[in-house]
């Protein structure tokens, strides 16, 4: 739950806890949610809601890129990618074609901060000052990349998108078809395969195909998310994932089912979310933490704003899937 205190948005996890200052992850899903709420509005309100949302988190930029915090904390670049990708669908959606809107400003001005990032092996770093590169950075920076690309033609987002898009499946891709998380500072590479991390690449090579043509991109895209599938369809994989891992992972599985239709994909969100009603939700407080489904924050504004996507993404056209970042 969010609400204003001061000059700063707050963050509730739930009833009767304590609030404290709202961190940028968190309110970059919230902002997604307000976006795909936003699509579904038949009235055309408006995109208000969204926009106070967007004003709200200038509070934490800092530079070119936004701090998890008002002011304070190192900037990490996967935070940021996933702002830029807010900002891109929010251009999108109000179906603005001028390249000085507001949004679009926003976006290539977050992806400045990504670019501080990339390592000369084009692997993104978590985090300014750290030295793991990370598959949550660098595929959602690849995806930011090649949608300014799209949206402005400028080559230099290309260039950028394919030097990471090289490093992520040279270094980080498993022989089983899935990605690891990330490759720490002494070159050892952390195996561990989430969610998200399955489907950002998925997005990536949606957008290499509607930049390219190369249909060869769909084939790969497919493929990962048939591997993705099987995964974490066993053992209540993808039930224990956070909310947050899981909704990235479907938004990006929804942006290839746009281009090729993904019967499975669209069977397994069904059934995920259908659980998520039956099961998952505390009846009590409508808070979806029940049967052992998966948390970020214990349940709280991120694990909230996440399944508010899945469930308004659920009721989105096939066509609007195209927009969705």
């Amino acid at each position: 739950m969010l609400r204003r205190g001061g000059n700063q948005l707050l963050v509730m996890g739930g009833p009767g806890r304590n609030a404290g200052i709202a961190a940028v992850w968190p309110m970059s899903q919230v902002l997604a949610a307000a976006l795909d709420l936003e699509r579904l509005d038949a009235d055309a309100t408006g995109l208000a809601p969204v926009a106070d949302l967007a004003d709200t988190v200038e509070l934490y930029r800092r530079g070119d890129g936004y701090a998890p915090y008002p002011a304070s904390g190192e900037r990490y670049f996967d935070d940021n990618a996933w702002l830029g990708l807010d900002f891109v669908q929010a251009h999108g959606f109000q179906g603005e074609g001028a390249l000085d809107s507001l949004w679009l400003h926003k976006a290539k001005r977050t992806f400045e901060f990504v670019a501080e990032g990339q390592d000369a092996d084009g692997g993104i770093r978590w985090v300014e000052g750290g030295g793991s590169r990370n598959t949550c950075a660098t595929a959602p920076g690849i995806a930011l990349a090649l949608r300014l690309h799209l949206l402005t033609g400028i080559d230099r987002f290309r260039v950028f998108a394919a030097r990471s898009d090289a490093w992520l499946w040279d270094t980080v891709a498993r022989n089983d078809g899935l990605f690891a998380d990330h490759v720490d500072t002494d070159g050892r590479i952390e195996e561990t395969v989430w969610a998200y991390n399955q489907g950002s690449p998925v997005g990536a090579d949606v957008l290499w195909f509607r930049v390219t043509g190369d249909r060869g991109y769909l084939e790969r895209a497919a493929r990962l998310t048939g591997a993705a599938l099987d995964f974490f369809g066993v053992d209540d994989r993808l039930w224990r994932q956070p909310p947050a891992f899981v909704t990235v992972f479907f938004r990006n599985l929804l942006t290839l089912h746009a281009e090729v239709e993904q019967p499975r994909v669209m069977a397994e969100l069904d059934r995920y979310l259908e659980r998520v009603w039956r099961e998952g939700r505390d009846r009590r407080t409508g808070r979806f933490v029940a049967s052992g489904i998966g948390h970020y924050d214990d349940g709280g504004t991120l694990d909230h704003a996440a399944v508010v996507q899945l469930f308004a993404l659920q009721a989105f056209d096939r066509a609007w899937f195209s927009d969705v970042s």
